[in-house]
């Protein structure tokens, strides 16, 4: 009889997590059933023949926005991060397209400071200064966004991570949407990877671009009538029946190779050698939401989209590889979390402005936990990621 283990064999996901369950075979819930659905993720099973339609169509797109492209007026929006996927879709629509997109950046207030150095490069070096706009007056919204779901998040099934991403995300796209409303930009552009298909593929639907656009009602009574203004309004989502623009991930149809976004960004300057890693460009309250989930849950909530990854790998040699080096990284981040000494500086910012201390939060965390039937088995895997014992 099979060892049990209590990693996935096929990905990287760990038993106890988040309601994951190892079966005989050692595999987790997503790998045994293509169809499982947790409050965190469901597996999106994305046929052949869609990505072959949403390929075809983006390709038509890119034809449409060259052929109405004018030099005076912006072809698209792009949201721009600093991070390498954002940066990519620039280099590729300035440079293979030879497109004029206007890039957006939404400042929650929690930036990174190498997210900041790696847009500077890349303005720099390609000239784009004046096609990026900057908006940071919406930081007092985040940060009662923020506060709310920290302050309120009590689930023993769904984690905090996912929930304040989603929401913070939605408001993001929202403000990049309502500006292509107000400038009359057609098309969005969004650089989520592949694994990034939780909810959407290839393109979001004006339903879900309303709903999206709509503060959740308890969300609601933690914002004023200046928080409002970010959101869609009755007479925005009036004028969506005349003029939409569409909102594209083109990264779910197009080939995707992180070494190879990563290699060409240094290879032309527009990145620094290193700062591509998402792990530095991502925000300080999504890593506050990890430190939340590793010692409420037992484990980085970031495998679920890291096993997506994994899971997408056909080749089988470079499936191994590609487990191992996102294990590696779920047990680098555990580790640094569990010894104090990961993204220092930028957890304290953010606490200090939640009006929260690190040793606060961790006290509430632990209430909540010993009230939770799987307490036993969080604490043994967060001992198994203290004591290299992760297997």
């Amino acid at each position: 009889m099979t060892e049990k283990k209590v990693i996935c064999k096929n990905c990287i996901m760990v038993e106890g997590f988040l309601g994951i369950e190892i079966n005989e075979d050692n595999l987790c819930n997503f790998c045994a059933d293509p169809k499982h659905v947790n409050p965190n993720w469901s597996k999106k099973i994305i046929s052949e023949e869609q990505k072959k339609k949403g390929l075809e169509n983006w390709n038509t797109t890119i034809k449409s926005m060259q052929q109405a492209h004018d030099g005076k007026h912006y072809d698209c929006i792009i949201g721009y991060s600093g991070g390498k996927d954002s940066t990519a879709l620039v280099d590729t629509f300035v440079n293979e397209y030879h497109l004029n997109p206007l890039l957006i950046t939404i400042d929650t207030g929690f930036m990174t400071e190498v997210a900041k150095e790696n847009m500077k490069e890349t303005l720099t070096k390609m000239d784009l200064f004046e096609n990026h706009v900057m908006i940071e007056e919406p930081i007092p919204t985040f940060t009662k966004l923020y506060h709310y779901f920290f302050f309120t998040h009590d689930s023993r099934e769904k984690s905090l991570t996912v929930d304040v991403c989603h929401k913070c995300t939605d408001l993001i796209h929202t403000i990049s949407y309502k500006q292509a409303l107000t400038r009359n930009i057609p098309y969005v552009i969004i650089g989520f990877s592949p694994d990034q298909i939780a909810r959407y593929f290839y393109e979001t639907n004006i339903e879900d671009i309303v709903m999206d656009g709509t503060p959740i009602p308890e969300l609601q009574k933690y914002l004023g009538e200046e928080d409002l203004q970010w959101y869609l309004n009755s007479e925005e989502v009036e004028y969506i029946n005349d003029f939409s623009p569409r909102v594209l991930y083109p990264y779910h149809v197009i080939d995707y190779d992180e070494n190879e976004i990563i290699n060409r960004l240094e290879s032309k300057e527009l990145i620094q050698k290193g700062k591509g890693d998402p792990i530095l460009t991502n925000c300080h309250v999504v890593k506050a939401a990890l430190l939340h989930d590793l010692y409420r849950y037992g484990g980085i909530t970031y495998a679920l989209q890291y096993a997506e990854l994994v899971r997408q790998e056909e080749d089988p040699e470079k499936h191994n590889q590609s487990r191992k080096s996102w294990l590696r990284m779920y047990k680098q981040i555990g580790k640094s979390i569990l010894n104090d000494s990961f993204n220092v500086e930028g957890m304290k910012s953010f606490f200090t402005n939640l009006g929260i201390s690190k040793e606060e939060l961790l006290k509430r965390i632990e209430e909540k936990r010993h009230a939770d039937p799987n307490e036993e088995k969080i604490l043994q895997n967060i001992e198994r990621i203290k004591t290299n014992k992760l297997r």
